[in-house]
């Protein structure tokens, strides 16, 4: 009788303490009450270590964030593909604002991010014609990211874990964007060292053009893993009322 009843008790501490076990990585702290300034300064301090990746979560890394084949048509019939492209710079974005309210966040982020990777690409850019084959570089100094998130509550097995249910990114260059291509113009590098220059010179009027479509898929790429970062870890390792 003794033993089965040492044998019970086990069985409830073993249970318990996996009911319990945290699946938040230990640098997560949950804010009290939600204040913009515990967000600010834990959002903060989480970046670093969250974009090299959560493999417990299934969550890859985003700085360097890889990709391996982007296939895009951009207006006026440009064509691009990128292959083996890296983004990095993310883990030293600096926070510039965080909230949470009714389940919406929105934080605010300044960072600046390098792009490489294989390109080819053929059609128009503003007044000139391209086809282009070749390395690509792309830095950009001072990119100011608006984000807004909206959660919801979804209760599994008895958890309750926040949900991304939309999201939505604005962003503004306040630095600049800085363009390396080679082999612009096949077989004729005096033509397309010409043409990098224009388009250096001209990168505002490029990001109006085709900016957005390309910030948007590699935002996307990012926030699949925000999504299965949130989608693991219950509401209350997060959340503290």
């Amino acid at each position: 009788m003794f033993l089965h009843t040492v044998f019970i008790i086990t069985l409830v501490v073993l249970q318990s303490c996996v009911s319990y076990a945290r699946v938040a990585p230990d640098y997560i702290t949950p804010c009290v009450g939600l204040k913009s300034a515990c967000l600010k300064k834990n959002i903060q301090e989480t970046i670093p270590r969250f974009v090299k990746g959560i493999p417990s979560l299934a969550v890859n890394s985003t700085d360097p964030l890889t990709y391996d084949y982007v296939n895009v048509e951009l207006p006026g019939g440009l064509k691009i593909e990128f292959k083996d492209g890296v983004l990095k710079g993310l883990r030293n974005c600096l926070v510039n604002e965080a909230k949470f309210q009714n389940n919406d966040a929105d934080v605010e982020l300044t960072c600046n991010v390098t792009i490489k990777g294989k390109y080819k690409a053929q059609g128009q850019i503003l007044i000139i014609s391209i086809n282009g084959d070749g390395d690509a570089k792309l830095k950009i100094t001072d990119l100011n990211l608006k984000i807004k998130l909206k959660f919801i509550d979804n209760v599994r097995d008895g958890v309750t874990y926040y949900d991304v249910k939309d999201y939505k990114v604005n962003y503004n260059i306040n630095g600049k964007v800085q363009f390396a291509l080679t082999n612009l113009f096949k077989g004729n590098p005096e033509l397309g060292q010409t043409v990098l220059t224009f388009l250096n010179e001209n990168w505002k009027l490029v990001d109006a053009e085709f900016g957005k479509p390309l910030v948007d898929i590699v935002i996307g790429i990012a926030f699949k893993n925000v999504q299965k970062f949130f989608s693991n870890i219950p509401k209350d390792e997060l959340v503290v009322l």
